[in-house]
């Protein structure tokens, strides 16, 4: 099988598919080159960038599967994929933890006023005082949706012994039981 990658993806991937025995290409192609050459691959993979239109779909005589490293779709033609029989998958936990500790990241910034102090910083100004900020710990964190990147959230939160809050469609037992 002949995969296509058109994003930047994990080298991890990459390797794995190749000791599975795939021949695995990567290549950024625009929507024109992707359109002259998807007929030779039986897979493509992408991410958010590559757009997967109809007239792409159309053009891939052999392409049986595509796969978005990543958690939506909306960057693929559902509707002709379906039509030509060719399956689209993705994965929607790949981005849990790296979305999660993102968040964390920012809480801290935002809590320690790290980008003004980086600023005042390079200007020479040590703005100790002024830009002091707060704990984490003991902090309330609300959180909208409880669903994988929630949880995982909350569950990273706690190592700073923060009070978690959340709203969701559903209960979610494991932010319950903590």
């Amino acid at each position: 099988m002949k995969i296509l990658i058109t994003d930047k993806v994990a080298d991890e991937a990459v390797e794995l598919l190749k000791k599975e025995g795939y021949e695995v290409i990567f290549d950024e192609m625009d929507h024109d080159a992707l359109i002259r050459n998807i007929h030779e691959y039986d897979a493509l993979m992408v991410r958010s960038r590559t757009k997967v239109t109809s007239d792409i779909i159309e053009a891939a005589e052999k392409l049986k599967v595509i796969g978005r490293a990543g958690i939506g779709v909306d960057n693929i033609d559902i509707k002709a994929a379906s039509k030509h029989g060719v399956k689209v998958v993705n994965a929607p936990t790949g981005a849990t933890d790296s979305v999660a500790e993102l968040a964390i990241a920012h809480m801290l910034s935002l809590s320690r006023h790290l980008t003004k102090a980086d600023s005042a910083l390079k200007q020479g100004v040590w703005a100790k005082k002024q830009l002091k900020g707060v704990e984490l710990n003991g902090k309330t964190l609300g959180i909208v949706g409880a669903g994988r990147i929630g949880t995982a959230l909350a569950l990273k939160s706690q190592s700073f012994s923060m009070k978690i809050l959340y709203t969701s469609r559903h209960r979610n037992q494991v932010l319950e039981e903590k």
